[in-house]
């Protein structure tokens, strides 16, 4: 899996993984803390677009390159059911509400939280300095 290969190329680093699309309120609002969280922490941010196939070029991208993090961009060309794969990610609580939702990954590659939910910069900050000391 793409994901967990990415994971693993940035051992070492907090890794954040963000589910969006581009037709999500909540997501694009937090967006922009979200992006600026991770560029103070030094964390990588790896970010999964939910859009249809047909928007993936064109509002996913543009969104994405508006908010200056074109980097580790992921897009749903297959049309695959995001909700199993985050089911994968959550296996006993598969969230109710799919997205925005977020993952931060510990240095040493480990899911160390789970996000569900619009959230801010000082959520974000305060989520990824606790990654950087988690096990």
């Amino acid at each position: 899996m793409i994901l967990k290969a990415v994971v693993a190329k940035n051992k070492g680093k907090v890794v954040v993984v963000n589910f969006w699309a581009s037709w999500c309120v909540p997501c694009k609002q937090e967006f922009p803390d979200l992006v600026a969280a991770v560029k103070a922490s030094g964390a990588t941010l790896i970010t999964i677009a939910c859009d249809s196939p047909q928007d993936a070029a064109t509002k996913s991208a543009k969104f994405l390159a508006t908010q200056g993090a074109t980097a580790n961009a992921f897009f749903n060309k297959a049309n695959t059911d995001i909700a199993a794969f985050l089911k994968w990610l959550e296996p006993k609580a598969p969230p109710a509400s799919p997205i925005p939702r977020t993952y931060l990954f510990s240095t040493s590659g480990k899911l160390v939280k789970a996000m569900a939910g619009k959230h801010d910069a000082a959520t974000f900050t305060k989520e990824i300095n606790a990654a950087k000391t988690a096990k």
